[in-house]
């Protein structure tokens, strides 16, 4: 690889990310959305979490089941009612958010990306996450792996493997929670001239609506009530990285 330095992040594209998930964009040179996996319908592709007064609410995207199930990755679900679920979202944060201190800076942007218009999951949370970085100013690459033309392999470990071959990367950046099977897989990291670094970020806290703080909310809480300006600093603040080996 020379002195060639590629640092390459790879994740499923999330509704409503957690700060960690900006900061892991912000941090890397190319970060790639993870799409052609199979859609766990747990997961937080589909729900996550939003500040309701002084309680945590989840929220959920419905979706449609496909005929074949081992065709349901990510890039083919579609909502199974998107106008009302992206109405039923925008009300709830309306009603939620109005007396936020950065209301009437962030609101119509979240408007926008709220209620963009489309039936497919993951275009939807691409396009709510790809707005938000680069409203944040973020210069990172973001891919759509279901955009290029790769073959990849089934097996999770070698998946990664392949994509940081692919685009050539020299460091892996992966969050905390991936360390159990990439543990079994560091030798081959290791023949591949890639290092592998683990994401340990720091919930920040921020000032937030009702009485008490939530860590782990959804990006919209922070955006109505930091504003983007401020929100960026505040993501930053939590920032912790460390090398697997």
């Amino acid at each position: 690889m020379g002195n060639h330095k590629l640092k390459l992040a790879i994740m499923q594209p999330t509704f409503n990310p957690w700060l960690g998930y900006f900061d892991l964009i912000d941090y890397v040179d190319k970060f790639i959305f993870l799409d052609t996996v199979q859609l766990n319908r747990r997961s937080w592709q589909v729900r996550n979490k939003l500040k309701l007064g002084n309680r945590s609410y989840m929220f959920t995207l419905p979706v449609k089941r496909l005929s074949h199930r081992y065709k349901e990755t990510i890039n083919l679900i579609k909502f199974s009612e998107p106008k009302k679920t992206k109405k039923r979202l925008y009300r709830t944060l309306q009603l939620n958010y109005r007396k936020a201190k950065f209301f009437d800076e962030v609101n119509s942007f979240i408007e926008e990306i709220v209620l963009f218009e489309t039936e497919f999951l993951a275009e939807y949370n691409i396009n709510f996450i790809t707005s938000i970085a680069k409203k944040l100013l973020y210069t990172t690459e973001m891919i759509t792996l279901s955009k290029i033309d790769f073959a990849f392999n089934s097996s999770k470990g070698n998946l990664i493997l392949d994509i940081c071959r692919f685009f050539s990367a020299s460091d892996y950046i992966s969050p905390i929670g991936s360390k159990t099977y990439l543990n079994d897989e560091i030798k081959k990291f290791k023949n591949a001239n890639i290092l592998i670094y683990y994401q340990k970020y720091h919930h920040p806290t921020y000032n937030q609506l009702g009485n008490n703080f939530i860590p782990y909310i959804g990006i919209v809480d922070l955006l109505y009530n930091e504003g983007f300006e401020n929100s960026k600093k505040i993501i930053l603040n939590g920032r912790c990285y460390e090398k697997a080996y």
